[in-house]
């Protein structure tokens, strides 16, 4: 697959709502079963306002006090990890 999901270094600051991990579940599945890009990901979890905060660091938002922060750890030949930095809380 050309992209993976990798929690390894995930910190998880609050508790997420049903409909917060719905939307990350989504997102979290269609990179890791799919392999999509984490912005097709996105995309496919709703108004996530997919954006990059500084250099590969991204994050998507799961309700209006809860987002998701990522590393996308692009190789440039499609293929890439994703990297959960921190899940819950507002960055």
């Amino acid at each position: 697959m050309p992209w993976t999901f990798d929690k390894s270094r995930l910190e998880v600051v609050g508790q997420l709502t049903n409909s917060e991990q719905a939307t990350f579940d989504i997102f979290q599945n269609a990179i890791q079963s799919e392999g999509l890009h984490p912005a097709q990901a996105a995309a496919r979890a709703g108004d996530t306002n997919y954006k990059r905060l500084l250099g590969d660091q991204f994050q998507i938002r799961l309700s209006q006090s809860s987002r998701a922060t990522f590393l996308v750890l692009d190789d440039g030949g499609g293929n890439g990890r994703v990297e959960m930095l921190q899940l819950a809380g507002h960055t």
